[in-house]
């Protein structure tokens, strides 16, 4: 399951095109991606990393494998991610339940769902999107709620009746004829993503604005006063992720669907007791999300024999959530503090790339033997970063993995916004590193003459000059709130070959049947605010 929006992907070509794209449309796209840059041949598969050391007397990582075998590198980039590590509830007696236990990012699509009483554990973006899902294809649904989510509008298409819009076989052929028409709609898309950090700010009247009317669209949605009281925040908007998912708030007011907003007390071998009172289940859903502690998972050894495991144990810090000072040559995409909640975040990540090509490219033409990130440098970030995140909607009244549970430190997001951390990349401050050299640092110079003159002379300065041009992500004078949204080359139709058969949905093998419509809500007064808000200011999750 998934909840990506289909405009991050570039290829006017690929086949399926729903507002948001299913993870079977995902792996396929980047499949296609791998097959047009041969990268297969690059990349080892079912192939687990078991530990990586670095070594002071060569400069270089050695990482181990489960399979045996040590690779030696000059850089290890560790693009795992933070979402990865699937978290099971900590509950009493969930060994001892009878029936299936499955979790939305871990999904069994052997689990037979027709018919069956289903418990859905969360009540965050993974059950804000299964829900609507389940809802249709099981007997009767108990959903175990402890915080709620605000439910905004889809934000592609706002008030279209249709939670996952899908778009029209002529809009599909103007995609592919007017790549110009195709690259606008991405970038407005794009634009109201980024347009919306101001709402973040907790003093900002656009805060009091969009909390307003998500609360007051809500309300309107959900007829039943009690379930109100429980399913709209009391907390600031985006202090926890929104999720752009009203069907959630139709699908939960069904009549085989049962929200429980007791706490589990434990579960037992045929259902799960809540507020002294057992329910039924013959599945358990674990919507619980994942450990996001930022620990590595497995050992990292830097200087000095520090394990990043044991430095990042209870205060994950690092520079820009991109290195770790005391850890040379290595690189970490979405580390702590990342724009992963501060507009879209695919910018952010192409930034990022193009941000370590030009820091390997330096270390490479100065003939540089390593790079670690200045103390200092790390921990000036680190305070700028708490004092910022005082006046933001991150350090309000609710719970949310974006901060430490011990004392509120916002230890998952950028103190600023999506583009504000692409200018900042952009400025490429090399002075933040300490470089090391088994030379004279200047021996790059060669004999005198640049690459103008003399091309053959500083091939790598002409190559990285090359590269420098062809990034999207460094900002202009003249950049608008999308400016890296582009046009790109088609995948080819052998690209986007499928080697499996026809897709069923992640859930298994429920099929896509079309869920109850919000046509009862399509006459509400279409309030042209909120739905620029709406558009401005959904975001959500990969699941």
């Amino acid at each position: 399951m998934s909840a990506a929006s289909m405009h991050n992907y570039r290829s006017r070509s690929f086949r399926y095109f729903n507002g948001y794209a299913s993870s079977f449309e995902i792996k396929n796209y980047l499949k296609a991606v791998a097959r047009r840059f041969s990268l297969d041949e690059h990349i080892r598969y079912n192939c687990k990393v078991t530990s990586a050391r670095w070594s002071e007397d060569t400069s270089t990582w050695a990482v181990e494998t489960n399979q045996g075998d040590t690779l030696v590198s000059e850089i290890l980039i560790n693009a795992g991610g933070i979402l990865n590590n699937p978290q099971m509830p900590n509950i009493d007696g969930l060994d001892s339940f009878n029936g299936s236990i499955v979790h939305t990012a871990a999904w069994d699509s052997s689990v037979d769902l027709n018919d069956k009483t289903v418990a859905i554990i969360g009540s965050g973006a993974s059950s804000v999107q299964l829900l609507p899902h389940l809802q249709v294809k099981s007997k009767y649904v108990n959903v175990y709620i402890r915080t709620p989510s605000w439910i905004c509008p889809p934000v592609v298409v706002p008030n279209s009746g249709d939670n996952n819009h899908t778009y029209r076989e002529e809009e599909k052929q103007l995609f592919r004829r007017d790549e110009a028409n195709y690259v606008a709609l991405r970038k407005k898309i794009e634009s109201q993503f980024n347009g919306m950090f101001g709402a973040f700010f907790k003093a900002n009247p656009e805060q009091t604005d969009l909390r307003y009317r998500f609360e007051s669209r809500m309300r309107a949605m959900i007829k039943d006063e009690r379930l109100q009281k429980h399913l709209i925040p009391r907390f600031e908007a985006g202090c926890r992720r929104m999720n752009p998912g009203e069907q959630f708030l139709v699908s939960i007011q069904e009549p085989n669907v049962q929200p429980v907003f007791d706490l589990i007390e434990k579960v037992t071998p045929g259902g799960i007791l809540a507020g002294g009172v057992e329910y039924p289940a013959d599945v358990i859903v674990a919507a619980t999300g994942f450990n996001t502690s930022f620990r590595p998972r497995f050992p990292i050894i830097g200087r000095n024999c520090v394990n990043l495991q044991d430095l990042w144990a209870e205060d994950p810090i690092s520079y820009f959530g991109t290195g770790v000072s005391g850890f040379p040559n290595y690189l970490v995409y979405l580390g702590p503090n990342t724009p992963i909640s501060n507009g879209s975040l695919m910018g952010p990540l192409e930034a990022t790339s193009d941000y370590f090509i030009r820091l390997l490219q330096r270390m490479i033409r100065h003939q540089a033997l390593s790079f670690d990130v200045h103390k200092g440098a790390q921990d000036d970030f680190d305070d700028h970063t708490r004092e910022f995140m005082r006046g933001m909607v991150w350090t309000g009244t609710c719970r949310s993995w974006f901060k430490r549970a011990s004392d509120g430190k916002v230890t998952a997001l950028w103190p600023g916004s999506a583009l504000h951390y692409m200018q900042c990349l952009a400025e490429d401050r090399w002075e933040d590193y300490e470089w090391r050299y088994d030379r004279e640092r200047f021996a790059y110079w060669n004999k005198g003459f640049s690459w103008i003159e003399r091309p053959e002379m500083d091939e790598i300065g002409l190559q990285s000059q090359r590269s420098f041009e062809m990034m999207t992500t460094l900002p202009a004078a003249s950049s608008d709130l999308a400016f890296y949204i582009c046009k790109a080359d088609n995948l080819s139709r052998a690209e986007l070959s499928l080697s499996s058969k026809k897709a069923s949905e992640s859930f298994g093998k429920i099929e896509s049947t079309a869920t109850n419509e919000l046509e009862e809500y399509e006459n509400f007064p279409q309030d042209k605010d909120m739905t620029a808000s709406a558009d401005r200011f959904c975001i959500t999750a990969p699941i």
